[in-house]
């Protein structure tokens, strides 16, 4: 199934391998092997895999920074294109007015900000400290400090199921809490239009860097595998309330299964301590869930995304 592609691969000298070890590309460091991983190394190498996986009808999926995702202990039979290439991406283009960027959605969000920053564009703070993709940010609808990505989007270029590329609006995102169509679906972003307002540079960076500061002293160190805040905080009595609060009730901080461990600086976290499994995940997932269920009612929803050995999102 993947040697048709594997072949074309060789032929356009873009970098790829075969029976690849997936962890390493994830903060989570959980997940077994995949058919092919896809390097590309310019956005056209990149736009030119994802063209030729939609008319070879190959299994795939492009991820981000691998940040809020866990794959399958075993093979997961997909080719998985990494969507940030290795050289510097472009710059962001401003439009005239100075009110929108169109960045490449494999642009890290850090570096982003360092640009924000340094060229007083403002509105984007929220991102500070969430790692990860531009493109993968759109995805999950990430969000913080009272804003996320459904806020500042206004319309970005994709690679649709039959492997063409077009604009969308912001709408086509189907944007809800935590999620968009793009989250769980087969649809590829190329690249993001952002509404920026403009402001001081400075005022911005310590904005940026006060957000940063907020997470560090909240959170557990960024050293650590962990796929972030595991669990979308729910509704209870129509009232959003914390997932990590609701599990500290619960007495669940610092619980371990094999080598996996609820944070005890948030417990809405869950950490791989090294050789953390998917089946361990899985277990521990469902423990927390249970504990919350039991004691409040509520069903806690899986914020982070899994791959299944098909290489399906769910």
């Amino acid at each position: 199934m993947f040697a048709p592609l594997a072949a074309w691969l060789r032929r356009q000298q873009i970098r790829f391998s075969e029976n690849a070890a997936i962890a390493p590309h994830l903060y989570f460091r959980i997940g077994g092997t995949v058919s092919l991983l896809v390097i590309p190394a310019t956005a056209d190498e990149r736009l030119a895999v994802l063209r030729e996986l939609a008319a070879a009808g190959t299994p795939g999926l492009v991820i981000g920074g691998g940040s809020n995702i866990a794959f399958a202990d075993g093979l997961t039979r997909a080719a998985v294109v990494l969507a940030p290439v290795p050289a510097p991406p472009a710059p962001p283009l401003a439009a005239a007015n100075g009110r929108s960027l169109q960045v490449d959605g494999g642009m890290r969000n850090q570096a982003l900000l360092s640009w924000c920053a340094a060229n007083g564009a403002g509105g984007l703070e929220f991102l500070s400290g969430i790692p990860g993709t531009l493109g993968g940010a759109a995805a999950v609808n990430a969000g913080a400090f009272g804003g996320s990505m459904a806020d500042v989007l206004l319309g970005a270029d994709i690679v649709d199921e039959r492997g063409e590329e077009r604009a969308v609006d912001a709408g086509y995102f189907s944007f809800r809490y935590r999620d968009s169509r793009f989250k769980l679906g087969s649809e590829a972003l190329l690249a993001l239009r952002l509404a920026v307002t403009p402001g001081d540079e400075a005022l911005i960076a310590r904005k940026i860097r006060d957000n940063l500061e907020y997470r560090l002293k909240r959170h557990p160190s960024y050293r650590l595998a962990s796929a972030g805040c595991f669990f979308k905080n729910p509704l209870s009595g129509g009232v959003k309330t914390s997932a990590g609060k609701l599990i500290e009730e619960c007495g669940l901080k610092n619980t371990v299964l094999g080598d996996l461990a609820v944070a005890a600086e948030h417990a809405n976290f869950l950490l791989n301590r090294g050789s953390g499994t998917f089946a361990d995940l899985q277990r521990l997932e469902e423990k927390i869930r249970a504990a919350v269920s039991a004691r409040t009612g509520i069903i806690l929803e899986r914020e982070v995304v899994y791959v299944s050995e098909d290489g399906k999102k769910y």
